[in-house]
């Protein structure tokens, strides 16, 4: 199955959009690509280091309408496919298609924050890209700031599963950089940094697994005069601890997160 703790790591790669212009109805389709490269020590089991790779993208369909207190947001996964696994592709894909329709519901502040991200229905390969959901909107107003303007906000997201639970804190740093050019038409260009930390749990096949890990990150997105998001991508560099029962020590492992975003 997918690892839930890289995953996770997505909401670190926080992918930046602008809410749409306010319409009672707004529909936009969104490309999400994670490639997630991971590098596990296990010598404190005898085992050395091993390198894996795991990448997904999904096809969302995304709705927002207005509602008191901003604007209501469904988002659907219509489709999901593994571009790329160490091990276990096929078996990975299995649990990909089954994630096709899973629904997500949740309220789209004025400042860009979504509250109650609530994941109504879906199988599990689809949690993977709730992480990545919980931050996808800017706070803080970003098309309404000047060029050269950064301001900064901070995000806790937990997430729960029947396999585990997981705590993130984000702090990102968003600068208006003003103008630049994407897909060869202008767009409004917005840079971030960011650093996070996490705490989770997690079962695995020897019992159950802590964990706990830090990150910084660094990402370029697009966005069009009328504030519909284009497109960009962020990568996030984590180090991350494990600690279970059957290890002596605990287990370094690190991570390095690319989230890719493009309209369609």
């Amino acid at each position: 199955m997918f690892v839930k703790l890289l995953a996770a790591s997505a909401l670190t790669a926080g992918v930046v959009a602008l809410p749409a212009p306010r319409s009672p109805d707004t529909t936009a389709h969104y490309k999400i690509s994670v490639l997630a490269l991971s590098t596990i020590d296990l010598s404190a089991m005898g085992a050395g280091e091993q390198k894996s790779t795991t990448g997904f993208t999904g096809f969302f369909t995304m709705t927002l309408k207005d509602t008191t207190g901003g604007r209501a947001l469904t988002a659907v996964l219509d489709s999901m496919r593994v571009d790329s696994a160490t091990q276990g592709k096929a078996e990975l894909q299995l649990l990909a298609d089954s994630a096709a329709g899973a629904t997500w519901h949740g309220m789209l502040t004025e400042k860009g924050k979504i509250d109650n991200l609530t994941f109504v229905q879906g199988g599990p390969g689809a949690q993977q890209f709730e992480a990545v959901l919980a931050g996808f909107f800017p706070r803080g107003n970003a098309h309404l700031r000047k060029q050269g303007e950064s301001w900064s906000d901070t995000l806790t997201y937990s997430s729960t599963s029947a396999n585990g639970s997981t705590t993130i804190k984000l702090m990102t740093q968003y600068t208006n950089a003003g103008e630049g050019m994407y897909n060869g038409g202008k767009a409004l260009t917005i840079s971030t940094t960011s650093t996070t930390s996490s705490t989770g749990s997690q079962e695995g096949p020897g019992g159950d697994m802590q964990l706990e890990g830090t990150g910084t990150g660094v990402g370029t997105y697009y966005v069009s005069k009328d504030g519909r998001y284009l497109g960009g991508t962020n990568t996030v560099n984590s180090n991350m601890t494990i600690t279970m029962a059957q290890a002596p020590a605990p287990i370094p492992l690190k991570a390095v997160t690319t989230v890719t975003v493009s309209s369609y």
